[in-house]
């Protein structure tokens, strides 16, 4: 069995392929194989991945893993549906808002945790157990927000895509500032800092970029963990302003 390249394409997703009926060889299991593929990822990210390296970690023979999982691909979505189930659902008893912040906060720190799995959003179908708990709790949490039933599922999209869209990006920069101070380059708030007196100095003509680099607006972490609130609190106003309007989706519009 071959191993399909990371982003070709898939005739099915592994949860609509029923697993094989043999029980396979004594000692493994589909929950150790995943399991030991998120911490390699983890450790190691996806050009590390492979099911030679997996069952070298557990010590067992390389075609013993097609027993459980039948290739790279399927083994990739079975540890994103893995880490997703870390997603913590938020208490009930907090305003639908607070629940909404509470749940993207959960899952962006997901994404945190686990770097390489913000690049595989798109190139799965995400309906394992998991990534359906973590949508249905959106779906329940935005059902109370006020709006129309046809447009909460487009709200409870909306918030986890922005979160997704928001991790990309910001798992990408954390990965570059570890593997430069890896490489023995300065750490990332000091580069940061570093533009930011370029940019003073004259870097650029444009008087706005000056006059914000002029001010304190804090590490580059702090400048993150802020745009990410902010965004957060303008889709919340969004959403409350339009359950507010009564306004009829937009799709249902003659």
């Amino acid at each position: 069995m071959g191993e399909r390249k990371r982003g070709a394409a898939q005739s099915a997703s592994v949860w609509l392929t029923r697993p094989a009926r043999q029980p396979g060889p004594p000692g493994l299991s589909r929950v150790r194989i995943v399991r030991t593929a998120v911490e390699l990822l983890d450790a190691e990210g996806l050009q590390a991945l492979s099911m030679r390296r997996v069952a070298t970690q557990l010590n067992a023979g390389h075609m013993s893993l097609y027993w459980h999982v039948a290739t790279k691909g399927e083994l990739l979505e079975l540890a994103l549906d893995e880490v997703f189930g870390e997603v913590v659902a938020p208490p009930d008893g907090l305003p639908w808002d607070e629940q909404l912040c509470a749940l993207a906060g959960s899952l962006r720190a997901v994404f945190a945790r686990h770097r390489w799995a913000a690049r595989l959003i798109g190139e799965y179908l995400n309906i394992g157990p998991n990534a359906l708990r973590m949508t249905d709790t959106a779906l329940r949490v935005a059902s109370g927000s006020g709006l129309a039933p046809d447009q909460t599922d487009s709200a409870a999209a909306l918030v986890l895509e922005y979160v997704c869209g928001f991790a990309t990006a910001e798992t990408r920069m954390i990965e570059n500032a570890a593997k430069a101070e890896r490489n023995g380059e300065q750490p990332a708030d000091e580069g940061f800092a570093e533009v930011s007196n370029a940019v003073r100095s004259g870097l650029t003509e444009f008087a706005t970029l000056r006059e914000l680099a002029s001010r304190d607006i804090g590490t580059a972490t702090e400048i993150r963990d802020r745009n990410f609130a902010f965004g957060l609190q303008c889709i919340i106003a969004g959403l409350r302003a339009l359950a507010d309007s009564g306004e009829t989706p937009a799709r249902d519009r003659p």
